[in-house]
């Protein structure tokens, strides 16, 4: 990483847009705390972090997977997550109830089709109530279906004035719900601006 400084605001779309090994992902990282950079500042809702652990209620990110077990329901699962997380219940309904997920809260976390599972880790991700909204590549190995899926998702979420922030490498399928695109080339922003500066459309 060399220098790097860009902002994903509130109700907004960012995409940390890079190639496989631009850094996107170790960006991410620091962002959540799981890595430290050597010298600057990360700021969350005007506060600066520095070193400290980042609350889990100001930035969440979708989870890479979930548990796949054979004797719990999606529905236990989420529970015990939300548990975790401090989600009081009138806030994990109405997740549920966003999600499209009530219809499967009995099924074994085995025997979920991959919408479903996509469906579980963006539940996840929301319990916390979180600020901001960090998703690693989220569109990767989807169908049409659970791509139009979560760019609706994605864009809710904007609406409701998160600021989400997407790594991922080009890829058209986010330009509808884009607003602002940050270029990382080898751990360095090369550009930064809106969708319309900076992604053009064909």
């Amino acid at each position: 990483m060399h220098g790097i400084s860009f902002a994903a605001y509130a109700g907004r779309v960012t995409v940390l847009m890079g190639a496989h090994d631009a850094g996107k992902t170790t960006v991410l990282r620091m962002l959540l705390g799981l890595d430290i950079p050597d010298s600057g500042c990360i700021s969350t809702c005007g506060k600066p972090y520095g070193t400290s652990r980042i609350p889990k209620n100001v930035v969440s990110a979708m989870p890479e997977a979930i548990s796949r077990s054979p004797y719990y329901s999606a529905g236990t699962y989420l529970r015990w997550k939300a548990l975790w997380a401090g989600t009081p219940d009138p806030l994990l309904d109405g997740i549920i109830h966003m999600t499209e997920l009530q219809n499967l809260l009995t099924v074994k976390l085995h025997a979920l089709a991959p919408i479903g599972v996509l469906k579980m880790r963006f539940a996840i991700a929301l319990l916390p109530n979180p600020k901001a909204l960090i998703m690693d590549e989220p569109l990767q190995t989807l169908d049409r279906s659970g791509t139009n899926w979560i760019c609706e998702q994605i864009r809710k979420q904007a609406n409701r004035g998160v600021a989400v922030l997407i790594a991922s490498e080009p890829d058209s399928r986010l330009r509808p719900i884009t607003d602002d695109v940050v270029v990382l080339d080898k751990g360095t922003v090369v550009k930064e601006g809106s969708r319309g500066q900076l992604w053009k459309e064909d």
